[in-house]
């Protein structure tokens, strides 16, 4: 494999170490990733065994004595302090040499995964469709009827495309992650309340995106090996929530997808910068699940 100037300068941001099972860059992974194949021959997850304190505050740490600190703050309360300030690099990733886990039983979108939910506990008839019609409306929107179940128009900036849309009968809620792909990367070892709830998951801004219907159908179920958005000023973007949305939920990756990733990061000029998730956001996000997970079940009819 010929590496690009890119793809030495990414190896030598990440130091990464080319070995099984170890935190590696995709520049030092096998040639098969170049090959689409229906089984992968390895598969990668982002790390988490690897973090640093990040900002200014390791600085600040750095030109005072550990003791004085500890003294002025409480050893508790720098602990914690400290904790909020690891980072997650979502460029860290893992590569696991090994058959990639696959699902035996095949997907099925209402079995797998349910539908859109309205919560009976909130105040609304709006199902997750609509609260996201809502949410990411630069204008209040109208509705269907005087129940306000149904949106019916607003304003919505497509970042697939980068235009306009108004009427809700355009858009679609596109998964940033899409629900197949998030079933064969191992969602399929979850519990039904488990994929339902990430079906349904607004905890996180980018896991739900209103997109143009008719991009979002061209986009599919495939990852960022098979589609990019057309609109190229978001391409660095869209791979960070990609990357954020797999760590969250501790979704693996094929070869292909890191291949395209990497090559996306690269050929953009991403900022590496903009790839991490403090230890805080990560928690937060996880505990969010958590705390939510029988959000299905008590919707189950």
């Amino acid at each position: 494999m010929n590496f690009t100037r890119g793809t030495l300068l990414l190896t030598m941001f990440l130091a990464f170490t080319a070995k099984a099972e170890s935190t590696v860059p995709y520049a030092q992974a096998s040639s098969s990733a170049t090959k689409p194949q229906a089984v992968f021959r390895e598969y990668y997850t982002i790390n988490e065994k690897t973090s640093e304190l990040g900002g200014g505050t390791k600085a600040a740490y750095d030109s005072r004595d550990f003791s004085q600190l500890t003294e002025e703050l409480g050893p508790h309360q720098f602990i914690m302090m400290a904790a909020k300030k690891l980072i997650y690099s979502l460029l860290q990733w893992t590569l696991h040499s090994e058959d990639r886990p696959t699902p035996e039983e095949g997907y099925i979108r209402k079995l797998h995964f349910g539908r859109w939910i309205n919560d009976p506990t909130d105040d609304t008839c709006m199902n997750t469709r609509a609260k996201v019609l809502v949410r990411d409306s630069l204008q209040d929107v109208t509705y269907r009827n005087e129940r306000n179940c149904v949106v019916e128009d607003g304003l919505w900036d497509d970042p697939y495309t980068g235009e306009q849309v108004t009427s809700s009968r355009q858009i679609q809620i596109d998964h940033m992650v899409p629900l197949k792909n998030a079933y064969v990367s191992g969602a399929y070892r979850w519990d039904y309340k488990t994929r339902c709830l990430y079906a349904n998951y607004m905890g996180y801004q980018n896991h739900l995106i209103p997109a143009g219907a008719r991009e979002n159908m061209s986009k599919g179920d495939r990852g960022p090996e098979g589609y990019m958005p057309p609109n190229l000023q978001y391409r660095c973007q869209y791979i960070k929530d990609w990357l954020t949305v797999k760590f969250i939920w501790r979704l693996n990756m094929n070869a292909n997808e890191v291949q395209a990733i990497h090559e996306i990061f690269t050929n953009y000029g991403c900022r590496p910068a903009d790839f991490r998730l403090t230890k805080e956001q990560l928690d937060e996000q996880r505990q969010h699940i958590q705390d939510n997970i029988e959000f299905c079940m008590i919707n189950k009819r």
